[in-house]
């Protein structure tokens, strides 16, 4: 198996906007309820902050 597809299987979603990044290179994380979220940008990691909920149980949201 290459390392490519060692790598893609790996692959988490920033739960901001949607990319998919690998948790081993994401800029930052954060812990919410028990579950270590990834993000690809402090961009992101800010929006999450200011309200976890909203991103971290998207259909308690709804």
């Amino acid at each position: 198996m290459s390392e490519n597809a060692t790598h893609s299987a790996a692959l988490v979603t920033d739960p901001v906007c949607g990319m998919q990044i690998d948790p081993q290179i994401a800029v930052t994380t954060r812990e919410h309820d028990g579950t270590t979220f990834y993000f690809c940008s402090h961009g992101c990691a800010a929006a999450f902050d200011a309200d976890p909920h909203r991103y971290g149980h998207p259909h308690a949201a709804q």
